[in-house]
């Protein structure tokens, strides 16, 4: 996809909002107003701790019993070696809790009510309708247990498994009260304009990335994300939530995860990017709340293999 493309594809309220701020205040929320300014927003103390309690501990029994089924069946990214062995119980650990940083869990909604709870969280959803002008739809989930200590990126240029590139958003959910030195959320306020600020060209004036791509490249886009918040004096802000609060942010903020200072501590997170419901790649989709999921358990029996069949986050 070329930088072009990516305009055309924006949201109705980021495109007013360019063409015409005042016009566009006078139409959507305060809250829609700050996001579109400075591609972040925090709500406090929205989500219930009953959700958050029970979502806790699914993980704990998911982490303690590597004969349940769902060892199987719950897929996982980060590091290489993470990304090869696909699925959890190829790790060959007894306890994914040990694993080294950067660790991801994908879409635990599709087999935990409590994931799919926070997920779909009514003000989640509601702000996100407002912002699309349209329904939300879940791409993917990633559960975290430590700190993904992962450098600065900006998400559209990685999840891009939607038709309209420009339409996602993502919810950063802690599932504890977050430490400064288990490796928090680092962001950017205002960096969220590629188009003023200067796509990065992964191969051939295409701005979205590939898994396959040369080290090299990958160092040449994190630099290149490092020369514009230098030169544009982005000054850093650091997520030190508690338990309850909701982080949402702009597919193009310039984000990262900090390093562990301390390697003893957790950093329980859900971490949702979400298009719209017509953007959403799959057809086949159900109501959750006021949002959509395409998400369907699989059935028994399943074998667990180490091929990938497309790139993932």
């Amino acid at each position: 996809m070329l930088a072009e493309a990516y305009l055309e594809q924006l949201p109705l309220a980021e495109r007013l909002f360019r063409q015409d701020p005042e016009l566009a205040a006078r139409i959507y929320s305060e809250n829609v107003m700050q996001f579109l300014q400075d591609g972040v927003i925090i709500f406090p103390g929205v989500l219930g701790l009953d959700d958050l309690n029970a979502f806790d501990q699914d993980l704990e029994r998911l982490a303690t019993n590597k004969n349940d089924p769902l060892f199987n069946r719950v897929e996982i990214d980060g590091s290489r070696k993470h990304y090869e062995a696909r699925y959890l119980v190829n790790l060959d650990i007894s306890d994914f809790r040990l694993e080294a940083p950067g660790l991801k869990l994908l879409d635990l909604q599709r087999f935990f009510t409590s994931a799919k709870a926070l997920a779909f969280a009514e003000p989640v959803m509601a702000f996100l309708d407002e912002l699309f002008g349209s329904s939300p739809a879940l791409i993917q989930s990633l559960t975290f247990w430590k700190g993904s200590e992962q450098s600065v990126h900006q998400d559209f240029s990685y999840v891009h498994h939607h038709r309209r590139i420009g339409e996602l958003a993502a919810a950063w959910i802690p599932i504890e009260d977050i430490q400064a030195d288990a490796g928090p959320l680092i962001y950017y306020k205002g960096s969220h304009f590629p188009d003023r600020l200067g796509f990065f060209d992964w191969d051939h004036g295409s701005i979205l990335a590939s898994r396959d791509a040369d080290a090299k490249v990958f160092q040449d886009y994190k630099n290149h994300l490092l020369r514009i918040l230098e030169s544009n004096d982005f000054q850093p802000s650091i997520f030190l939530p508690k338990r309850g609060d909701v982080l949402i942010w702009h597919g193009a903020l310039i984000h990262g995860g900090m390093a562990m200072n301390s390697p003893v501590l957790t950093r329980r997170s859900l971490v949702c990017h979400y298009t719209t419901v017509a953007s959403h790649q799959k057809n086949q989709h159900h109501r959750v709340g006021s949002g959509f999921s395409f998400d369907k358990p699989p059935t028994l029996p399943f074998k667990p293999s180490r091929l990938r069949s497309f790139f993932r986050r």
